[in-house]
């Protein structure tokens, strides 16, 4: 019950000052560690290698990617080919991610294209082989200051809190009374 008191009054006086500096000089010095990372946004074709040979899916993908250069659409292709049970509700797209969701030769192979509507080769990855094409594109940002505000004031305000409570708890310690 007293602790309880102990934060209480502590939050109160917290919230008493004024900590905009000190939180705007914290967001400057977190800013990288607040950065949201690069993400695209793709649609994709799998032959599954489990059902088919290695050498198999890469001659399906690439007669499939020649049918999209030549014209067809992905998503129709994509809903009557994919081997990913998801691709007869999306058609094969998949909304923005970060490189570190999927597999890694997926990953790497959707973040080096360049521009929307770009093509891969096909990729082999752990599922089978793609066919991947670029639908967009959200570069890595740092969020303005106004919207991390909060929880930097919030974060203070915890780190002070627990320390005049820990301050209190230790003085208890120590008191031979």
């Amino acid at each position: 019950e007293k602790v309880a008191r102990i934060e209480a009054d502590a939050r109160r006086a917290f919230d008493a000052q004024d900590h905009e500096a000190r939180a705007r000089e914290i967001y400057l010095q977190r800013r990288n560690s607040l950065r949201t990372p690069e993400q695209v946004s793709v649609t994709h074709i799998l032959f599954d290698t489990k059902k088919r040979t290695v050498e198999e899916a890469t001659r399906l993908a690439n007669e499939t990617r020649a049918r999209i250069v030549a014209g067809e659409n992905m998503e129709a292709l994509a809903k009557a080919l994919s081997d990913d049970p998801s691709a007869q509700r999306n058609s094969g797209r998949l909304d923005y991610f970060v490189k570190e969701r999927m597999d890694p030769p997926f990953s790497k192979a959707a973040f080096a294209l360049k521009s929307v509507g770009d093509l891969s080769e096909p990729v082999v990855g752990r599922f089978g082989v793609h066919i991947i094409r670029l639908d967009g594109r959200k570069d890595g940002s740092i969020p303005p200051f106004d919207q991390v505000r909060g929880s930097i004031l919030d974060e203070m305000r915890k780190t002070y809190v627990d320390r005049v409570r820990n301050d209190y708890v230790n003085a208890l310690r120590t008191d031979p009374k």
